[in-house]
């Protein structure tokens, strides 16, 4: 009997390596290919992408052709076979301070959407939804989510992305949290990419 899999996706952390992929492998990542290659050899049930809509700072054209394009990426999704844009948290500023040029500068954050993880993984594995549940994510925030999935007798597998030249890291403590983890790396994702 085959598997079932919902794959639980932090936009924010996926927005990282889809740059990783452009910048090393020159192309963006295919969802549904990426999809396809993580769920591999099991029946992929959903693949769920949480992410807040994106921060404003005002109504000049740039920033409304920016939100402009954000809203078509999302609605997109929703058309991608078995998959869904799960919109939720919000995108604030957060103040910074650069200590190399001791410049303060705001850098737009999304805030919740790790709380909204947490409690769909929590739901579903109470419902058993799934056999397995694969998390995209390096957000050590859900840590205890992951703990409390697998109480039940479904899986929780993380898939992450280490890069320490590219300061690319995952949290240790979730992934020691889940039944097992996957680094996702080059030639991983040099099967996901767009044509």
């Amino acid at each position: 009997m085959t598997e079932k899999v919902i794959i639980l996706i932090d936009c924010g952390y996926f927005d990282y390596i889809n740059w990783y992929a452009q910048r090393n492998l020159g192309k963006k990542i295919d969802l549904e290919k990426f999809s396809d290659k993580v769920a591999e050899g099991k029946q992929l049930i959903r693949t769920k992408i949480y992410h807040a809509n994106p921060y404003k700072k005002d109504e000049s054209p740039e920033e409304v052709e920016k939100y402009k394009k954000s809203q078509q990426f999302f609605y997109a999704i929703n058309r991608i076979p078995k998959h869904q844009f799960v919109s939720v948290g919000r995108v604030r500023p957060i103040k910074f301070h650069c200590p190399n040029c001791k410049k303060d500068y705001t850098d737009p954050k999304q805030k919740g959407v790790d709380v909204a993880i947490a409690l769909d993984l929590v739901k579903m594995a109470q419902n058993r939804s799934a056999d397995i549940f694969i998390l995209i994510s390096g957000d050590e925030d859900l840590s205890e989510a992951v703990v409390m999935a697998q109480q039940g007798s479904c899986n929780v597998i993380i898939y992450y992305c280490y890069d320490r030249d590219l300061n690319m890291y995952g949290s240790v403590k979730l992934n020691n949290a889940a039944s097992d983890r996957v680094n996702i790396d080059l030639k991983f994702l040099s099967e996901c990419l767009m044509s």
